[in-house]
């Protein structure tokens, strides 16, 4: 409490203490807010890159079951192709199952394939490139399957 004796040296807060006071805590506020602000707004990229990342491995793992060399006859469906390289220059948007049905909830990606034939180590066969990108996302996988 202010009494009168310790009036006459300072009591309380002056007008520029207490506007310097607001200045610092608003400055320290919005930081803080500019932060939570960012953080949220990139809550999601997560898991678009995880979509990004099952669907090329979804392509991935049908291509791999299917045989090196060799190329199906013409205007045989994809769903009854049997050799790598009949995947090359799949380019699937949106993306759509071995039936050709658009993949649920995934129309915003893009799935490209390249198949050429290579040799790891000495064994031939063919490498497979998949890369499915969309929505601010992007995966890229690259396998070798052996020639039968």
């Amino acid at each position: 409490m202010c009494t009168e004796r310790r009036r006459a040296r300072s009591c309380g807060f002056t007008l520029i203490e207490l506007i310097v006071v607001i200045v610092v805590l608003a400055a320290g506020l919005a930081g803080i807010l500019l932060a939570f602000n960012q953080t949220v707004a990139r809550s999601a990229d997560p898991m678009l890159q995880q979509q990004a990342i099952a669907l090329a491995e979804g392509y991935m793992e049908e291509i791999m079951g299917m045989r090196c060399p060799g190329s199906s006859p013409a205007g045989t469906a994809r769903g009854e192709w049997a050799f790598v390289s009949d995947y090359h220059g799949v380019d699937d948007q949106p993306p759509v199952d071995v039936a050709g049905n658009p993949l649920a909830g995934l129309a915003g990606y893009r799935v490209e394939v390249t198949v050429a034939d290579d040799t790891l180590a000495g064994v031939p066969g063919c490498r497979i490139n998949v890369l499915a990108s969309g929505e601010g996302a992007r995966s890229e996988l690259t396998g070798f399957r052996a020639a039968d």
